[in-house]
């Protein structure tokens, strides 16, 4: 028969051990999903010459994403809360796979500035994402983006040939959005489906060719 005293030192040992393992797992920070989700980001940005500006993602000795450059994540959940990947991009004008954002659910704020962007090829589907700023690509047209219904904030601003003003009907189901940045992309009139936006407190449309009066609704 087992002595009490062994038994209840075994019983604190496989505790110890189950601690450990758990504090190895904390020591991650970041979701190991988001974790593998920034790393396909990484692949995506890489400019094919060498260069890139997340090339100190996934290297060393730092596993922690949540500490990884132009990565916010929420102090409670370890979830990524925030991506900046402006300027982020080197090489030739190109869409980008609206797919690769799917692991970050609980993205709130995206910066894909000055990134040579011409498009999304699919829909970016991020329900809790609040600011979007795309200023300063490529875009001809606005994107798919009605599975953005927590938008708040959209800067589409210096796109050049953001002129199609059919295209900006893809806007109305925003029904969140107040803030909305179209400033030098050559408009010569207002998107009339601008007006539908119900919660639009600022709209930026400076830099822009327009003619004709003011519509008044």
């Amino acid at each position: 028969m087992e002595h009490p005293l062994t038994k209840c030192t075994r019983m604190f040992f496989l505790l110890g051990m189950v601690m450990i393992e758990l504090q190895s797992y904390g020591s991650l920070g970041c979701l190991e999903d988001e974790r593998a989700g920034l790393m396909k980001l990484k692949d995506a940005f890489d400019d094919p010459r060498g260069s890139s500006a997340l090339s100190s993602w996934g290297g060393g000795e730092e596993r922690d994403c949540c500490k990884w450059e132009r990565v916010v994540c929420d102090n409670a959940t370890k979830r990524v809360s925030r991506l900046s990947l402006s300027e982020a991009r080197i090489g030739n004008l190109s869409s980008l796979d609206a797919s690769l954002f799917l692991p970050f659910q609980d993205l709130q704020n995206l910066s894909l500035a000055y990134d040579a962007l011409t498009g999304f090829r699919g829909v970016l589907n991020l329900s809790k994402l609040e600011v979007l700023d795309l200023s300063v690509n490529s875009f001809t047209e606005i994107p798919s983006l009605d599975a953005l219904q927590s938008l708040r904030s959209l800067n589409l601003g210096y796109n050049n040939y953001l002129n199609n003003s059919h295209s900006f009907k893809e806007l109305t189901n925003l029904t969140n959005l107040e803030m909305l940045h179209l400033g030098g992309n050559v408009l010569m009139e207002i998107p009339s489906s601008i007006w539908d936006l119900t919660s639009l407190k600022a709209l930026s449309l400076s830099g822009n060719g327009l003619n004709g009066l003011l519509p008044l609704r």
